[in-house]
């Protein structure tokens, strides 16, 4: 296995400067930033600074057009192509952002104020919940993250533990769904996340 000494070095810089931002909030603020996107695909890098992110989009749902029923019976009968079968055909649109501390502090006062006035517990399934629990389970670990990617309903990350070997861990909707399952809501002291106790 891998190890890097100055994945090593930044962990103990993280831990002696308790004002270094987690990184369940910086991947929490990055996700409502991208959330837009409705990202199909996501890769961000980190070199326990600037944040790069890049990825793929998916088709607006909201945006979507629906045929008339005519139009779908004249599809039908010609046997043409969907509008929908030949959007799929044209490559998705890509987008790629940087962040570093000033953005992520930013873009955290701007949405932080929407967290205040929605007393709701926050929905796991939405993107920056998720990628706050990746993040989440690299600041349990006392790790340095390297590399998170997601792949459709898959998370994957990578991050360097305090000895400096690189682990990696990942999550799916069954494994979010299956623990929301087990939470138990009568319990005094719930888990505090969803991917606890999930053997990775």
């Amino acid at each position: 296995m891998s190890s890097n000494p100055a994945a090593t070095q930044q962990v103990a810089q993280r831990d002696s400067n308790p004002a270094v931002a987690t990184y369940g909030r910086i991947l929490r603020v990055i996700g409502q930033d991208l959330a837009g996107f409705f990202p199909r695909t996501l890769e961000i890098t980190t070199d326990g600074v600037i944040f790069e992110v890049q990825g793929q989009c998916h088709p607006n749902p909201f945006e979507a057009i629906r045929e008339t029923f005519l139009n779908r019976i004249w599809r039908r009968v010609a046997r043409k192509a969907s509008a929908a079968a030949a959007e799929e055909l044209q490559p998705p649109a890509c987008f790629a952002r940087t962040y570093d501390a000033d953005e992520i502090e930013r873009l955290d006062s701007l949405y932080g104020a929407n967290r205040e006035e929605n007393s709701r517990r926050a929905d796991a399934y939405s993107l920056s919940e998720r990628l706050r629990t990746m993040g989440a389970i690299v600041d349990k670990k006392n790790g340095s993250l390297k590399r998170l990617h997601k792949q459709a309903d898959r998370l994957f990350i990578e991050y360097w533990d305090p000895q400096g070997q690189l682990q990696s861990a990942k999550l799916t909707t069954v494994i979010f769904y299956r623990n929301q399952q087990d939470v138990d809501p009568r319990r005094q002291n719930p888990p505090p996340e969803l991917w606890e106790g999930y053997d990775f």
